[in-house]
């Protein structure tokens, strides 16, 4: 498989203790600083930057942040370099995972192929074509940043978001196993992918309209297979009227509590 999952083990030898630290102080502020909602209000998405993820990283572990944009990893410490991505995970009513597919995130897109249009390759139902392009993306752009930087190792790494608790897992990149992805399954608007990861952890497709390959995890399998880390926060975005806060002298009380919050690490 292109994607082989960290075991716990692989994954605390990445992220010691202090590390884990770290993303649990900023995993608080991210809940923290979240817009309060009125009281009554719904509750509103968790907004967190990619940027920010990465430099939760940057600062966890150390090393040095590199390119922008679709660049092929984010900071590199070491010999090896590490692409971070957020998933957004389902939950029931009791807060549990579901055993439903997480968001999706994109490991390759810009699609090109010797002038080939993506388009007319689903159009005439070569999809073994379109994948084999898809190898060529994938090796081209890995091999660039291995050669460059000198690497051993390319990880991604997930932060996956269940409401308020946190759960953290990785995969190695095996870049010699890229030329075994092919069709798993196909239709006339996306191509699921065979050899790219384990089926019990999760899945990748192709798709025509966003010219991307995406994967999505199964965050119920990672977590009950103990390869993750939990970070459950434990509290969830305050409700309040700030405008009133500040019109009766209070905010000070709920900015007090928030840095309390902040700090408490257990």
């Amino acid at each position: 498989m292109i994607l082989e999952p960290l075991k716990l083990e692989e994954l605390i030898n990445i992220f010691d203790e202090t590390a884990i630290r770290v993303l649990n102080y900023y995993m608080k502020k991210a809940i923290l600083l979240q817009p309060e909602t009125l009281v009554g209000q719904e509750p509103l998405p968790i907004q967190i930057p990619k940027e920010h993820m990465e430099q939760w990283i940057l600062q966890a572990i150390g090393g040095k942040p590199v390119g922008a944009g679709n660049y092929p990893v984010d900071l590199i410490k070491d010999d090896s370099g590490f692409d971070i991505k957020m998933l957004s995970c389902k939950v029931d009513k009791n807060g549990r995972l579901t055993n439903s597919d997480s968001g999706e995130a994109s490991l390759a897109q810009k699609f090109i192929d010797s002038g080939t249009n993506l388009d007319q390759l689903f159009k005439d139902a070569k999809y073994d074509q379109i994948v084999d392009s898809w190898i060529h993306i994938l090796q081209d752009k890995f091999n660039k940043v291995i050669n460059k930087h000198n690497l051993k190792n390319i990880y991604y790494i997930f932060i996956l978001r269940a409401k308020n608790t946190f759960y953290l897992c990785g995969t190695r990149v095996n870049v010699d196993q890229i030329k075994y992805l092919k069709v798993k399954k196909s239709s006339g608007k996306s191509v699921f992918v065979d050899n790219l990861i384990d089926e019990r952890f999760g899945n990748g497709k192709i798709y025509q309209s966003k010219k991307r390959l995406e994967l999505r995890l199964k965050p119920a399998a990672w977590v009950n297979s103990n390869y993750t880390i939990t970070f459950p926060i434990g509290f969830k975005v305050n409700s309040a009227n700030i405008r009133q806060l500040i019109e009766q002298k209070e905010i000070d009380k709920l900015k007090s509590e928030i840095y309390n919050k902040l700090m408490t690490q257990e």
